[in-house]
């Protein structure tokens, strides 16, 4: 059978293993999933990378859909997550319940991990616009650790190399070198629906893949994931 290319966002990587690894089961190498910032994966794609089955953010799949590079009528929506803040495992938890205390916590940490929005990593565009509505952007420039993605923000803060990260909460909930110490707080809050679409190309096996992903059973792997119905 021909490989299904699967161009997929970070924040839904972990959820999308158990439903992968079961449609794989009988179909070696049948899936080749690439993961990274929704932004840098649609640069990816506009540039001519061959995709069969697009993971990405809901905003992202509607502009490819204007673009023509969506089949019709083939975007579902998979749930939702917001950002929250990320501790290294045994370190205490900040509160971070109220704008204010988030704020205080910013100021206190040694230093804080997001995605470089200049990659297009959604989390990381989201916190970038937070800090500036906390006037905290010069304060935290100059202790900021720009990861690359949201999958290499807990990397950074589970290593050590950083106190706190901001990323989807999926992500955090995902690796057991870090804590989810919170969501951001409503004020602050964003929640990003993805969303799965076909390439006009795909072949049966993409299709048939897209399929299970829109049933029951996969459902309960995103929900298990930290996603919740969007």
């Amino acid at each position: 059978m021909a490989a299904v290319n699967v161009l997929c966002a970070g924040a839904v990587k972990a959820a999308l293993q158990g439903p992968a690894g079961e449609f794989e089961r009988g179909r070696p190498g049948s899936l080749r999933c690439a993961y990274g910032p929704v932004g840098s994966l649609r640069a990816r794609l506009e540039a001519g990378e061959p995709a069969d089955l697009l993971i990405l953010s809901r905003p992202a799949l509607d502009a490819l859909a204007g673009e023509g590079r969506v089949e019709p009528g083939s975007i579902a929506d998979i749930g939702t997550v917001g950002v929250g803040i990320a501790v290294r495992r045994g370190a205490p938890l900040p509160d971070i319940a109220s704008a204010q205390a988030l704020r205080a916590r910013l100021l206190e940490a040694e230093s804080v991990c997001y995605g470089d929005p200049a990659h297009g990593d959604s989390s990381g565009t989201h916190f970038a616009k937070v800090l500036q509505m906390l006037g905290l952007a010069e304060a935290v420039a100059g202790k900021a650790v720009l990861a690359a993605a949201g999958l290499e923000v807990v990397e950074i803060v589970g290593g050590g190399r950083a106190a706190l990260g901001a990323t989807q909460s999926s992500v955090i909930a995902a690796d057991p070198s870090v804590v989810l110490a919170g969501l951001l707080p409503p004020p602050l809050q964003h929640t990003t629906t993805y969303a799965l679409a076909l390439a006009p190309s795909a072949g049966p096996w993409a299709r048939e893949f897209a399929a299970r992903l829109r049933q029951a059973d996969a459902a309960a792997h995103f929900r298990r994931a930290g996603f919740a119905p969007a």
